[in-house]
């Protein structure tokens, strides 16, 4: 970095008898999220913010009466600006509530340096406690490319049950934790799971399976009310220091509303880093109607305020219509169809918008199907800014389908670590063209950039810009063909002003002009200037919420974060 990036300044203007500001940004290159024919300027030097919101931007001399009477001026010295990121799919609820329980190996880069954070988080912890990494990384991203051994993990753990977990593909216990499920070598498999054994029928610590991660999973992160909370508080705090202002939470499997009790009281106490917007899932497998039935009766869309606030349904509706990471055959079978027609009636009949997780084409065909059916009933849902999760196989079709109900796509960047595995799965040619971004934009069908973190990806949005601009996975497939990537600033659009579109806020969250949040960050790098392999290095000097400071590295260690 720069000298030039690096120098800034932040001084207090004397003090005067009004204040018209609370806060003005001089001095930089500050890309407002806006089009070519909007009245603010693509880019300006200088921003004004007063409660929260903008309320000026332009030249430093167009804003320096504002700055002479504001609280604060920082002056950037031409570091760039861009509005706040949106994840507009992760399911940071359930992630936050066991945050501080598990180790986070999103950034690890060798074998032997997560066995390193192992045996020192053994070190500090009781004989009997466990160690756990769950998601968020795979051995791809390991300069050993495998996962560790169970003797591995006996020796830096030997006290210690561990139980570590590569996405949602494979899991690895110690002695101690094999002990700790209760598992040897005379177990039988667990319901949905199994556990791998050698040639003579010894259990290897290696296991496969839903049912079987559950197990060590329960005991792994069974966190006390005071733990989530804490959690939770620290990973928002961790979110914002890579730029994110904002999350759009898919709920998930089995995520009951208990498990928002602790979110709710963040914001009661109005300790949220980050704005958090929530689609709330079916919890009961078989129940999913009832379930439906009585969040449309006591909850009303839009309920909360501009830090925390409902939205909708899903991304799971019904779980017997969801086709997971589309790697299996999946089959919607009639009943669960039926449901989910009906449970698509309730939420039109109480205007609450849908997002759905389809990532298959015969999946996202029988969603259509649904959406289609109450349309022609009732209506409800054209308009309403439904959407589906992932549609990494959708057909152009299904894309036209999309557009003519006024739907979305929320895009992830989940093939960046398993791109080798869905060309064994699909193909290479069906890989090199998912999902078909390039499609659903001449469709004119809205894109929301997101990660389906922390299990499932990294949490860092830029890797899924940097995903979204290149195309590239982590284990040297070929990228992804060039008419389904984005530009540098399509890819920041779908994490701004498109992100905010899902949830209704396009007119007030996502741009830096005149009437918006004021949700901002400080890239360590350009991105419109550096190399886009590069992007997926980037974090956030500082981070701004509604005008109030969420994160602030050394070069802007002068700020504290208001929310800490």
């Amino acid at each position: 970095m720069t000298a030039a990036m690096t120098d800034f300044r932040a001084a207090t203007v004397a003090p005067v008898t009004l204040h018209l500001v609370d806060l003005v940004l001089v001095g930089g290159k500050i890309w407002t999220g806006t089009e070519d024919d909007a009245s603010t300027p693509n880019q300006v030097s200088a921003i004004a913010i007063r409660d929260g919101r903008v309320v000026a931007a332009g030249t430093d001399d167009e804003l320096a009466p504002l700055a002479a009477q504001a609280r604060r001026v920082i002056d950037l010295a031409g570091r760039r600006v861009l509005p706040g990121l949106i994840d507009s799919h992760i399911h940071a609820v359930r992630a936050g509530a066991s945050w501080d329980l598990s180790l986070h190996w999103e950034d690890v880069r060798s074998l032997a340096e997560g066995l390193r954070q192992i045996g020192a988080r053994a070190s500090a912890l009781e004989p009997g406690q466990w160690i756990s990494v769950v998601g968020g990384w795979h051995s791809r991203q390991l300069e050993e490319r495998r996962l560790p051994t169970r003797a591995e993990l006996d020796a830096v753990a030997p006290d210690n049950p561990v139980f570590i977990q590569e996405l949602y593909d494979h899991g690895v216990v110690n002695s101690a934790g094999l002990a700790a499920c209760g598992w040897d070598d005379s177990s039988a498999d667990p319901a949905g799971g199994k556990l791998l054994r050698d040639a003579v029928g010894q259990v290897t610590g290696q296991i496969i399976g839903m049912g079987a991660f559950a197990v060590p999973l329960a005991l792994a992160l069974a966190a006390t009310p005071e733990q989530s909370y804490s959690g939770t508080r620290a990973m928002f705090r961790e979110f914002a220091a890579h730029g994110l202002t904002g999350v759009a939470d898919g709920g998930g499997l089995k995520m009951t509303p208990h498990d928002y009790h602790q979110l709710f009281k963040l914001w009661s106490d109005d300790a949220l880093a980050v704005r958090v917007r929530l689609f709330i899932s079916a919890w009961t497998r078989g129940g999913e109607v009832g379930d439906v039935a009585a969040l449309t009766e006591f909850l009303h869309p839009g309920f909360g305020d501009r830090r925390l606030r409902v939205v909708g349904l899903g991304e799971i509706p019904h779980l017997s219509c969801h086709d997971m990471e589309g790697l299996d055959p999946f089959v919607l079978e009639q009943i669960a169809y039926d449901e989910l027609v009906e449970i698509v009636r309730m939420c039109a009949q109480a205007s609450w918008p849908m997002s759905v997780h389809a990532v298959l084409e015969d999946s996202l065909s029988r969603v259509l199907d649904a959406w289609e059916q109450v349309e022609s009933e009732t209506g409800g849902v054209a308009g309403r800014r439904f959407s589906i999760v992932h549609a990494d196989q959708a057909s152009e079709e299904s894309i036209n389908r999309i557009a003519a109900l006024g739907a979305g796509v929320l895009v992830q960047n989940r093939l960046m670590l398993k791109s080798t595995d869905y060309r064994e799965g699909w193909g290479a040619d069906a890989v090199r063209t998912a999902p078909p971004i390039g499609l659903m934009r001449a469709h004119g069908v809205t894109i929301g950039g997101g990660t389906d973190a922390t299990r499932a990806n990294w949490f860092s949005p830029w890797a899924s810009i940097w995903w979204l601009v290149t195309g590239k996975s982590i284990d040297g497939a070929p990228p992804r063909d060039a008419e389904h990537l984005l530009s540098v600033e399509q890819a920041l659009a779908s994490y701004t002003r498109d992100a905010a579109w899902f949830t209704g806020e396009e007119h007030e969250r996502g741009r830096l002009v005149p009437g918006y949040e004021a949700d901002l960050c400080v890239p360590t790098f350009d991105p419109f200037e550096c190399d886009t392999d590069a992007l997926r290095e980037i974090r956030s000097d500082l981070t701004i919420v509604g005008g109030a400071v969420t994160h602030a590295s050394a070069e802007f260690s002068a700020l504290r974060p208001a929310v800490d």
